[in-house]
């Protein structure tokens, strides 16, 4: 998919600002950013990625037809750091998950080798979240020649949305794997870091989570790299201020306010919609998950083709759970009912 140019702007301003010299890319990060209307908080966002101690970075933007003032910070951003690449480019205009996923999709192509970290427009980057993810991924090989895919991500520190300290985000109790993701997203898609080998394999299955629908960037991530086998690296310090205000689309992981939203997304089907789409693009890129992970979908598929009884007997076997016991219990309360 080839970028667009934006309405509204200068030719100048639609122009990607690149680097001088070549540098040595190894550890460079591209940030993606999909932007929609967010000018009330963009401005802090950008200023944090200037920020960073790890100063390998550039900038790709999906701006998905915003009519505020987004675009002209963007732009006016770019010129700011010239030593950047900073890239305005239209995006697809389907909804955030569609965004990041074209993103990666043209990061990896345009920057291959490079780390692909995930930005959401109206967050705050603490000022070593990016060396953080460099120094873990490294620690892990994932930055060498044929490293492992791995994902990076870290706990974010909530706020209200003028930044004031709200407590930190939780760590899930029970880890990452693929019986989890399969129900389940547990990864802070506003702190995704990918090394270059996860960003390589996530942009091979975007034609077929756009195919299929996928509903949420981060928990597509999530059943990509675990059901390829690869790693999930988890930060305990934050390196994100995380904004809760009313224009979420989700929201904290623990909060009250986005659990009784997810109970009412379960209650009304739409959760299972998600599972739904989740394992058809899996079953259009079964060949490259590992065969354990293959074979777990392929029982979780033919279950819920099956009815309740198969699917709470495949849940018996434990390889399928949420991350908590009462997750669990609502976990097999949705496959009785029809609602997994």
């Amino acid at each position: 998919m080839t970028a667009g140019t934006l309405p509204n702007l200068s030719a100048q301003d639609q122009q990607e600002i690149r680097p001088g010299p070549d540098k040595e890319r190894t550890l460079h990060i591209a940030i993606l950013l999909a932007t929609r209307n967010g000018a009330a908080y963009l401005p802090e966002q950008l200023a944090s990625y200037a920020a960073q101690s790890h100063a390998d970075w550039s900038l790709r933007v999906g701006d998905d037809g915003s009519t505020d003032a987004t675009r002209d910070q963007v732009a006016a951003f770019g010129r700011a750091h010239p030593d950047h690449r900073v890239a305005l480019e239209e995006g697809p205009r389907a909804g955030a998950a569609a965004n990041f996923l074209c993103l990666v999709e043209r990061a990896a192509a345009e920057t291959p080798g490079a780390c692909l970290a995930f930005s959401d427009q109206d967050d705050v980057w603490l000022p070593e979240k990016s060396a953080r993810a460099i120094d873990r991924l490294g620690q892990a090989g994932a930055l060498e020649p044929g490293g492992p895919v791995a994902v990076h991500v870290c706990r974010t520190r909530l706020t209200d949305a003028r930044l004031n300290p709200a407590g930190l985000s939780r760590l899930p109790p029970r880890g990452y794997d693929f019986g989890n993701a399969l129900v389940q997203n547990v990864l802070g898609g506003n702190t995704i870091v990918l090394s270059p080998a996860a960003a390589a394999l996530v942009a091979r299955t975007v034609p077929a989570a756009r195919e299929a629908g996928v509903a949420h960037h981060d928990w597509w991530v999530y059943l990509v790299v675990t059901g390829a086998g690869g790693l999930v690296l988890s930060d305990p310090e934050p390196g994100v201020l995380y904004r809760q205000h009313g224009d979420n689309l989700m929201g904290n992981h623990g909060g009250i306010r986005t659990r009784l939203k997810r109970l009412e997304q379960v209650s009304r089907g739409l959760h299972a919609r998600w599972i739904d789409s989740n394992l058809a693009a899996l079953d259009r890129v079964d060949t490259l998950l590992a065969p354990a992970a293959r074979h777990l979908a392929a029982r979780v598929r033919d279950a819920r083709r099956r009815g309740p009884r198969a699917l709470v007997e495949v849940l018996r076997e434990g390889q399928i759970r949420r991350q908590t016991p009462n997750g669990d219990r609502l976990l097999h309360w949705q496959a009785r009912t029809a609602r997994l």
